[in-house]
């Protein structure tokens, strides 16, 4: 199963903090990286986005209960699916509504 996760900092860090939040921020990467297929930082803005490839929605659970700057941001996680499946998917809706719900 696969999710988009995007972070975006709700709140400042505190000063204090930052740096050691950073540390470990490069820690939860390394130690989850078997379920994060790729992770970035938007450019100009305290914010980030990744791809979680885990096995059920309680391991991408424990996966973001992890996540050290989770009390600063805003989280959002989209499912994704495959492209190609999803286009099917939708054909076959589309066709079947044109008949009347038959296929």
């Amino acid at each position: 199963m696969r999710f988009l996760v995007i972070t975006k900092m709700r709140h400042p860090l505190p000063p204090q903090s930052a740096t050691a939040l950073m540390d470990a921020m490069g820690s939860w990467r390394d130690r989850h990286a078997d379920h994060i297929e790729q992770i970035w930082s938007f450019a100009g803005i305290p914010g980030g986005a990744g791809i979680a490839n885990v096995n059920s929605l309680e391991e991408l659970d424990g996966v973001m209960a992890e996540f050290p700057l989770a009390p600063f941001s805003e989280i959002e996680v989209l499912p994704l699916v495959d492209f190609e499946g999803s286009i099917d998917r939708a054909r076959q809706a589309m066709q079947a509504m044109a008949v009347g719900g038959r296929q």
